[in-house]
């Protein structure tokens, strides 16, 4: 446990107070395209624009989870890689266990504080309102949709060289927020581009939220999407990281 704690410290600071570019774009450009797409952009009385000011905060919390897991957490994973921290701690008495726990438990939290950031802003600004068991349920909702869209960024990681995996993350992320309805409605793209949207996990994330805060029927299709994303991109980085294993063992006999 105080191997972990020290992980936990360090990793706090190093990805998180100490990095300032991470926090800028995970959580102030997400919050900045709130403020501007709701309080600039936007026409029509409080009330009316009540709704919107939810599922726009939905959207947005949606595109900082999206942010720092393919700008964030690649990079991370491998600039650590490259560097030989991850050797380093393999060959330490406790091992990665830790390492990858500690990184883990911080981009569960940027999450959260995505949440805390949009909600703040929503409440603060657009005088939005939610009861308790919705603001409980969305904070569900984030860590659980999460997790597809995180192990996207793990297998973006194992990417071979930085500039690739830089254009990689920009092809990846921004056609994504697009098509699933992060930035505007996806009602408003052609329908073939709507089709692809519907199939995108950030789409499920961001219908469930929308269902909740708004208090509608939950389909259930969502969190099937979630599911299927999950198990196919958690075998996905599984062969990444086998592949990356036996090259290394290669390399060194070699």
């Amino acid at each position: 446990m105080k191997t972990f704690k020290t992980q936990l410290a360090f990793d706090g600071k190093r990805l998180i107070l100490r990095n300032f570019s991470y926090i800028f774009f995970s959580l102030l450009m997400p919050a900045g395209f709130y403020l501007l797409f709701t309080k600039v952009m936007v026409s029509g009385s409080s009330t009316q624009m009540k709704p919107f000011y939810v599922s726009y905060m939905d959207s947005m919390i949606v595109y900082s989870v999206l942010i720092s897991a393919l700008f964030g957490i690649a990079a991370i994973l491998k600039r650590d890689r490259d560097q030989g921290l991850v050797t380093f701690l393999s060959l330490s008495a406790h091992g990665t266990f830790p390492y990858y726990l500690s990184v883990a438990f911080w981009m569960l939290m940027m999450s959260l504080f995505s949440v805390a950031v949009m909600g703040s802003l929503a409440v603060g600004i657009n005088g939005v309102s939610l009861h308790f068991d919705q603001w409980l349920s969305l904070f569900g909702v984030v860590l659980i949709g999460q997790l597809p869209i995180m192990l996207i960024g793990i297998g973006l990681s194992y990417i071979r060289r930085y500039k690739t995996l830089s254009l990689a993350s920009n092809l990846i992320t921004f056609p994504m927020a697009i098509v699933s309805g992060l930035w505007w409605p996806i009602n408003m793209l052609p329908k073939w581009l709507q089709s692809i949207g519907e199939l995108m996990p950030t789409y499920f994330v961001n219908q469930l939220l929308n269902q909740l805060t708004s208090r509608a029927k939950v389909d259930l299709t969502n969190l099937l999407g979630i599911v299927a994303w999950f198990v196919v991109t958690g075998l996905l980085v599984i062969v990444l990281s086998k592949h990356a294993q036996r090259k290394g063992v290669a390399l060194g006999e070699a």
